[in-house]
């Protein structure tokens, strides 16, 4: 799974608007917008907070869907 197909359906999981999105991961509505378009990647801290998103929230994600 690629990086932003990653964010987007953990985003979607969560039942999330991308600006809902953002204000939890603490970054704008346009940079949750570019990481899921692929045109920009997320870096390691944001990756870490929407991944303790999906820990508390019990969504299964391997943390490689978001590295690679």
């Amino acid at each position: 799974m690629a990086v932003a197909e990653a964010i987007k359906s953990l985003r979607m999981a969560l039942c999330l608007q991308q600006k809902e999105f953002a204000v939890l991961i603490d970054v704008t509505e346009s940079s949750v917008c570019n990481w899921e378009s692929g045109r920009r990647s997320p870096r390691l801290p944001k990756i870490r907070k929407m991944m303790e998103l999906a820990r508390k929230n019990k969504i299964k994600f391997n943390s490689e869907d978001f590295l690679n």
